[in-house]
C-alpha cells in the first residue's frame, strides 16, 4: 500500500505539469489554426499556370505591340495582382477594340477574332465579379485559369494559322 501512496503522490505533483502541457498544446493549434486562416494567400504560381502555350510559328508577335500588352496583362494576373482589371471595364472595352483592329494582316482572320473575343468576354467577366462582389479565392483562380486557357488557344490558333498558310501560301 506504501508503494501505491508514493506513486499517487508522484503522480499528483506531475499532474500540473501535464495540465500545463497540455493547455498550451491546445492554445498553440489554435493560433496556427487562427494565423492560417487570416493568412490565406494564394500561391498562383503552384497552379500550373505558367502551362499556357506559347506562340511557337509565327515570328511577327513581337511586333503586335497589343498582343504584348495582352500578354503582360494576362502575367500580371497570374501574379496575383488584379488591378489591371478592377474597376476598370471602359478601359478594357476599348483595349479589345484597338487589339481587334491592330491584328496583323497575315493572322487577320475570323479564327484569331473569334478567340480575342472570347478573351475579351472573359476578362470584362473577370473585371465584373472583381468590382462588383467579393469573390472567393477559388472563383478568382477558377477565372485566372480560363482566362490563361483562352488565351492558349488563340496562340494555339495563330501557330495552326501561320502553319496552313506555310502549305499553302497566297
Amino acid at each position: 500500500m506504501l508503494v501505491n501512496q508514493k506513486v499517487l503522490e508522484k503522480l499528483i505533483k506531475l499532474l500540473p505539469f501535464f495540465i500545463l502541457l497540455f493547455c498550451c498544446e491546445e492554445s498553440n493549434k489554435e493560433q496556427k489554426q487562427q494565423l492560417n486562416t487570416k493568412t490565406k494567400v494564394i500561391n498562383y504560381s503552384e497552379l500550373n499556370l505558367e502551362s499556357v502555350y506559347k506562340i511557337k510559328n509565327y515570328n511577327q508577335i513581337d511586333n503586335w505591340i497589343n498582343y504584348i500588352e495582352l500578354s503582360e496583362f494576362i502575367e500580371q494576373l497570374n501574379l496575383n495582382d488584379f488591378s489591371s482589371v478592377t474597376d476598370n471595364k471602359k478601359y478594357l472595352i476599348r483595349f479589345f477594340n484597338v487589339i481587334k483592329n491592330s491584328i496583323p494582316s497575315e493572322i487577320n482572320k475570323p479564327e484569331i477574332k473569334s478567340r480575342l473575343t472570347v478573351i475579351e468576354t472573359d476578362f470584362l467577366r473577370f473585371e465584373s465579379m472583381i468590382s462588383n462582389y467579393e469573390i472567393n479565392d477559388k472563383m478568382k483562380v477558377k477565372m485566372v485559369k480560363k482566362i490563361n486557357n483562352s488565351f492558349s488557344n488563340l496562340n494555339f490558333q495563330i501557330d495552326k494559322l501561320t502553319e496552313k498558310q506555310e502549305i499553302t501560301p497566297q
